[in-house]
């Protein structure tokens, strides 16, 4: 999804996301790789500090896979229509490679992702 690196500070901050679950597994084999590419000797001969993490809960959703691991969870969506922009609360009902399907106070519609400014889960603790 994402790198930055702070080359001063030798760190690498790397932000995986997938359509699956990411495991710990998978962040481990992933910090192994980059550690012993030889790449990575060459450009930090000095060593490096090496995050490899994935999208925090506040982070909004941005590719197609990213909303249909949230199909049926509720959305916070900022969106342009003819008049400006919208935000509403809504329940992501499905999501495919152009758009996705919402429900919000009883009515169901699509949004194209180029509309959507921003989407975030809402997290619930009930």
């Amino acid at each position: 999804m994402d790198i930055s690196e702070n080359t001063r500070g030798n760190f690498i901050r790397v932000i995986i996301d997938a359509e699956r679950p990411v495991t710990l597994d998978d962040t481990t084999n992933l910090s192994k790789k980059l550690r012993n590419d030889d790449e990575m000797d060459i450009r930090f001969p000095d060593g490096f500090r090496l995050e490899v993490t994935t999208p925090g809960l506040d982070k909004a959703l941005e590719s197609p896979f990213q909303f249909r691991k949230n199909i049926d969870r509720e959305l916070k969506v900022t969106f342009s229509n003819g008049d400006g922009t919208q935000t509403i609360t809504c329940t992501l009902i499905d999501a495919n490679d152009t758009c996705v399907y919402i429900k919000e106070s009883g009515q169901e519609f699509s949004l194209r992702y180029d509309q959507i400014n921003s989407a975030k889960v809402l997290i619930s603790f009930n």
